[in-house]
């Protein structure tokens, strides 16, 4: 013992003589201790010489021995945890020859040790000493391997398992994972926490739950076990990252998909994806949307061939991310946007031709039939959906507006070319105009959910941004001009104001004055071009039956949305088409060479401004209008002058039906019973609910509703829908009320301002008086008195008056009380005087 230095004698006391004892000595161990902390110089030798003897220990099986030297070296790294650096060399080559000896317990150990060692280890030293680089990366390299991904579930091979997530689990949660080289030991770390994923057969986000169980005896881990373990490692390594390391983190886990073809079914790769957005801090979820669209990028085989595994689970795990209503903050949406729609346009132009192919791949509802068409469906449909839900990001001002204007823009208005990005020009703005529907469709769930007062950004497009695709209403495509209608109704309907309740105020009186909507300076833009598109739309050449029904549509939608106001800037509208009809402008631009569809067409547009009155009736419930609407209805149909387009018993026999030439054969009438204007304006002059309060006579809605469409007075009154005070004024303006109106003969008369019925109920009138508001009328007469009384002072020396007023300092606090106030009053004298040259005025 003699020959050994102090160091080691100390070492060697701590081993127990007899075979069977369990762990060191106490009290030899507690002296080396000692000696280790009092003289951290020495732990170097003293790791050097562990590492000799646990090798010969190992040579010699002595494996009660290397129990011990694992002890020893757990409780030095315990207390000696400041100076690890001095002897981390010696600990992880001890650790590794360990481990190679394929024992059970000798690894748990040492997986208990190299707990404790990663949770002191900095890893300062790590790529400043290349040997311990290397010794630390093969260490956890050969945890990672005690994950066996067999389906063998006995309990040495759980136990197993259990130790290598729980050593992945210490090197995660180790500060040295980002002190060297970060990529390097993810690439180790992850692959048996991704086997251990793919083995659940569950879904991956449903055992994040609890606490890591890293402190269980190795006798009591089953499977569930080792998957929780490994998922909130998974869970806590992607929690940790970032920046770069977001990048190296994912990048093990695509490799994964890629080596094993675990891209589809996409069960695994989006609820794997789902865990890393959940995962990740709030500031670096955005990178996760990037670096998929970089991985769909280099999925397409063949040069733009989208219809592959890989393609489609990336596809559909972008849907589910961005409609996850998870806050992605820092996404360049425009960006992903564009990405996404060029991707859409690739896709089905590469593989579709038909449109009522494309419109299956588009519906939510389709169940295809084959394992191709699956994956074109996915792709297709999962690139459509994940540009409706970039609705919900929004995180800057007028956001929505410039997605939407993006859209709009793909529509290629006025675009001569038959075919757009190898697609036919009617079904790629189709396809833009379903991503429009989409988008439209995510503002309004995200206005229903979010609460109204903590929106920083409003949730809603404004309505001038249509303006630019107006121009559809008008193309030589009937299909073209009736998607964009229908998108337009659609917007409309869902952004009405007007709820069926609301509707029902106004049918039954109870509104008696109008709400104004039509406020905006954009909104008033919108209805302009939208009411210019619409007769543009009504003499276009071969217009359908679908037409006249899209315009009718509109036209409801638009009285839906602005009320009054749009009603009455609709009136104007409406006699313009009617006058279209009168002097055939309609029938001449539609006839086509045949005379009964000409006829039809006449007959029709003469329909749609009667069935569009007979809507306004039923809206506001003015009974005359349907009354007169009626019998002008029953006056056509006996005079066979009506459109069958519009009557309920002929709509099954033309729901098919396009041309005009087939809706009634034969029939060349033409409508000669029209709508008299007149008995309109009247009708809407006196008992309709458009009239203003202040219009008392009805005059300044008569000349509204006369006013010709496009002329100066029509424009004119434009103007007054684009400033309106949403107050009346005359409500503030301070009201004597007179002494019998109150049974009270002994309280004082008051000035009140909050009640308008105080001839009706001078109890209520009394209770509800707000005394910030009343004026009490001796108060008056005293601030008239005493104003009288200062007239002599003011008439004395109006300069020095002035001049007083102007230098004098303002009071501090604002004279709330009408007392103070009214005693500021001062009233210019009624006595004549004479002025001259002599005696100036500015002399007194």
């Amino acid at each position: 013992m003699h020959l050994y230095v102090k160091h080691a004698s100390l070492i060697n006391n701590c081993y127990p003589d007899k075979e069977g004892e369990k762990g060191p000595r106490s009290s030899e161990l507690s002296y080396l201790v000692f000696y280790a902390t009092s003289r951290p110089v020495k732990l170097t030798k003293v790791g050097v010489f562990l590492e000799k003897k646990v090798e010969r220990d190992i040579q010699k099986g002595k494996k009660q021995n290397n129990q011990v030297s694992l002890d020893i070296i757990k409780v030095l790294i315990e207390a000696c945890h400041r100076d690890l650096n001095l002897f981390s060399k010696y600990v992880v080559r001890i650790l590794n020859m360990v481990l190679d000896t394929k024992d059970v317990q000798l690894i748990n150990l040492t997986c208990e040790t190299f707990v404790v060692f990663a949770n002191y280890h900095d890893g300062s030293t790590l790529g400043v000493d290349s040997e311990l680089t290397v010794d630390y990366e093969r260490l956890v390299q050969k945890f990672a391997t005690f994950y066996d991904p067999s389906d063998n579930d006995d309990q040495q091979t759980t136990q197993l398992r259990y130790i290598g997530q729980r050593a992945m689990h210490a090197a995660v949660t180790s500060p040295a994972l980002y002190a060297s080289d970060f990529a390097t030991q993810v690439e180790l770390i992850m692959p048996p926490l991704i086997t251990a994923l793919a083995n659940i057969g569950h879904p991956v986000d449903s055992t994040k739950t609890g606490p890591a169980p890293t402190n269980i005896h190795t006798g009591t881990v089953d499977k569930n076990t080792v998957d929780l373990l490994a998922t909130n490692t998974f869970v806590l390594i992607f929690n940790k990252a970032n920046g770069s390391a977001v990048r190296a983190t994912l990048k093990p886990l695509f490799t994964f998909f890629d080596t094993n073809q675990k891209w589809w079914p996409s069960n695994l790769a989006t609820s794997s994806m789902e865990l890393v957005l959940d995962s990740l801090q709030p500031q670096f979820r955005y990178m996760l949307v990037s670096e998929l669209l970089q991985q769909l990028e280099s999925s397409k085989s063949g040069g733009e061939n989208y219809m592959n595994e890989k393609s489609a689970s990336i596809i559909t795990t972008l849907d589910r991310l961005l409609n996850a209503n998870i806050p992605l903050v820092g996404i360049s949406v425009l960006e992903v946007l564009n990405s996404l729609f060029t991707h859409l346009v690739k896709s089905l132009s590469g593989h579709m031709s038909s449109s009522d192919t494309i419109a299956q791949q588009l519906d939510p509802n389709h169940n295809p039939d084959s394992e191709e068409m699956t994956i074109e469906y996915a792709v297709n449909h999962g690139l459509v959906h994940s540009i409706g839900g970039l609705a919900s990001q929004i995180y800057y001002q007028n956001q929505l507006n410039d997605i939407t204007g993006y859209i709009i823009t793909k529509l290629r208005v006025g675009t001569a070319l038959d075919q757009v990005d190898g697609l036919p020009v009617v079904q790629y703005r189709r396809i833009a105009l379903k991503c429009l529907n989409l988008i439209l469709s995510g503002t309004k769930q995200t206005a229903e959910t979010d609460d109204h007062d903590n929106q920083a950004y409003p949730t809603s497009v404004s309505l001038d941004v249509w303006i630019p695709a107006f121009g559809l209403l008008t193309d030589r495509q009937s299909e073209t001009r009736v998607d964009i209608a229908d998108a337009l109704i659609r917007y409309l309907d869902e952004t009405s104001k007007n709820s069926d309740e609301e509707a029902e105020l106004l049918s039954s009186s109870l509104d008696p004055f109008p709400k104004h909507m039509l406020n905006q300076h954009g909104d008033v833009m919108f209805v302009n071009a939208l009411h210019q598109a619409i007769v543009d739309w009504a003499v276009v050449a071969d217009c359908r039956v679908q037409d006249i029904k899209a315009l009718y549509n509109l036209l409801c939608a638009l009285t839906r949305r602005f009320g009054a106001d749009g009603t009455i800037k609709a009136i104007p509208l409406i006699f313009k088409l009617q006058s279209l009809v009168q002097t055939g402008i309609v029938s001449s631009a539609n006839s086509g060479g045949s005379a009964s569809g000409a006829a039809a067409c006449q007959r029709a547009a003469a329909a749609l401004v009667v069935e569009w009155l007979d809507m306004i009736a039923d809206f506001y419930g003015i009974n005359r209008l349907k009354e007169y609407i009626d019998r002008i209805k029953r006056e056509r149909i006996l005079a066979r002058e009506y459109s069958s387009v519009f009557l309920p018993e002929t709509a099954d026999r033309l729901a098919g039906v396009s041309s005009f030439e087939d809706v009634e054969r034969g029939n060349t009438k033409t409508v000669e019973c029209f709508v008299d204007r007149h008995l309109i304006v009247e009708i809407f002059s006196k008992d309709s609910p458009l009239r203003d309060e202040e219009d008392t006579h009805g005059l300044d809605l008569e000349s509204k509703l006369y006013a010709e469409w496009g002329s100066e007075v029509f424009v004119s009154h434009e103007r007054s829908f684009r400033i309106r005070t949403s107050r009346n004024m005359d409500d503030l303006k301070p009201k004597l009320t007179i002494p019998w109106s109150s049974t009270d003969y002994n309280a004082s008369i008051f000035i009140c301002t909050s009640c308008k019925d105080s001839f009706k109920n001078p109890k209520i009138m009394c209770s509800q008086l707000d005394k910030s508001r009343a004026v009490k009328v001796e108060t008056l007469k005293e601030a008239l008195s005493q104003s009288n009384s200062e007239k002599s002072d003011s008439q004395k020396d109006p300069i020095h008056t002035m001049t007083t007023l102007a230098l004098s300092k303002r009071p501090k606090d604002n004279r709330k009380d009408m007392d103070s106030l009214l005693s500021a009053l001062t009233f210019e004298s009624t006595e004549d005087r004479s002025h001259s040259l002599v005696n100036p005025p500015y002399r007194g």
